[in-house]
């Protein structure tokens, strides 16, 4: 903007003290005298306007103004006109003054509305969070300090009432038995030498090389032959091995034993196989549990045997809720799930009295959500259920027996 003759135009961006002319005026200065166009921005834009030379013109004669008597003199009302204000050129400011913006001043921004009740946040809203993290941290403080104070139960420790300890003659409360829990055992070495065991197993074709994979094969050896020998009416072939996802724990003892199915052209849902170590301190697989399964002898005594005969059989337990039998029946038993193959499937159900010996014993070694590997000795129980049922006799290895009826 021209400091002289008020005109825009454009420019270079020179610098600050470079000269810089007005292409309307030709007027030449420095280039801190040209306003930018952000300093000019409030300047109303005005025509151009050229100062005219006054003309000198000789005074007239003036004649003598007529006498007017007070008394003819009218009474006269002073009249104040308001003269225009002349117009502001911006060829008569100084250089510093034509760069002022005129007129009136922009009008202030209005005030900005205030936001709609949806988008406004609750003063409450943050101390909220607050309480909640406070009260986070506090529950997680006291479920620690509630964890890491709680006392540690040892093997000798037993449960006594308060009058069988101050009295002799008091009938004792029969203590739930503490397993001494072991480590857990090598999983990945296990599994590898069952895969090793079982493939040569199959594919051995001598009785020696079946021996050496089994343990305690000398005691077993007719039934080896029987299955796998050169007697044998169809040798079985393998078709799958794999490892049943968790760990069962031996009844009574607790150990932990991982186990495996084997599916084979005899056998469709699979044969269960654990191994047990030898004196020599090497894995074998354990005979009975594995012939007992692939040979399904628990389901041929349900279907031929008299309810009276009774046998012995390595199965699987897992505790249930006997959701098979009658209101009546589960108010009389402990249920168990029995298991005997490599799936769900056959579905038993095994059942102790709840007021006997061996009823209390499994009651108190067994826990909900656990699985299980005994010997047990049952028979087939004539019960109105869902799935056929046998009966608990005996179980190996219990301290309380019962008795076969």
């Amino acid at each position: 903007m021209c400091p002289a003759c008020g005109q825009a135009f454009l420019s270079m961006q020179n610098d600050m003290a470079g000269m810089t002319q007005c292409p309307h005026c030709a007027h030449t200065g420095p280039r801190a005298h040209f306003g930018t166009q952000a300093q000019v921005a409030g300047v109303a834009q005005m025509r151009r306007q050229v100062a005219q030379p006054q003309t000198f013109s000789p005074p007239t004669q003036a004649t003598p103004p007529a006498v007017v008597w007070p008394e003819m003199q009218p009474m006269a009302v002073p009249m104040v006109t308001a003269m225009p204000a002349a117009p502001v050129a911006r060829a008569t400011l100084q250089p510093s003054q034509a760069l002022l913006p005129t007129g009136e001043p922009p009008p202030a921004p209005e005030q900005e509305s205030s936001l709609p009740p949806h988008l406004r946040t609750s003063p409450w809203k943050p101390a909220f969070f607050i309480l909640a993290f406070v009260a986070i941290c506090g529950v997680s403080i006291w479920l620690w300090w509630d964890h890491a104070n709680t006392p540690a139960f040892t093997a000798n420790s037993t449960h006594q009432t308060p009058a069988a300890s101050e009295s002799g003659t008091g009938i004792p409360s029969v203590a739930k038995s503490i397993t001494i829990k072991t480590e857990p055992p090598e999983t990945a070495a296990i599994t590898a030498d069952a895969k090793t065991l079982v493939t040569e197993f199959f594919a051995a074709d001598t009785p020696e090389r079946r021996a050496a994979c089994v343990h305690d094969a000398a005691k077993h050896a007719g039934e080896i032959e029987e299955l796998l020998g050169e007697k044998a009416v169809a040798k079985p072939v393998i078709r799958l091995l794999a490892r049943i996802p968790g760990l069962s724990q031996t009844l009574p003892g607790g150990q932990q034993i991982p186990l495996f199915k084997v599916v084979t052209s005899k056998c469709a849902n699979g044969a269960l196989v654990r191994l047990e170590t030898g004196p020599d301190g090497k894995r074998r697989i354990h005979w009975p549990l594995f012939f007992e399964t692939h040979q399904a002898q628990l389901q041929q005594l349900l279907q031929k045997s008299a309810p009276q005969d009774a046998a012995w059989f390595h199965v699987g337990l897992r505790p249930s809720h006997g959701l098979d039998l009658t209101a009546e029946s589960r108010s009389k038993y402990f249920t168990f799930d029995v298991q005997v193959a490599g799936g769900s499937d056959p579905h038993f159900v095994a059942c102790v009295e709840r007021e006997s010996p061996l009823g209390r014993f499994m009651d108190r070694e067994s826990d909900w959500g656990k699985a299980y590997l005994a010997r047990l000795l049952v028979r087939k129980l004539d019960l109105q259920s869902d799935a056929p049922c046998v009966v608990i006799l005996d179980c190996e290895g219990a301290v309380e027996g019962g008795d076969v009826k």
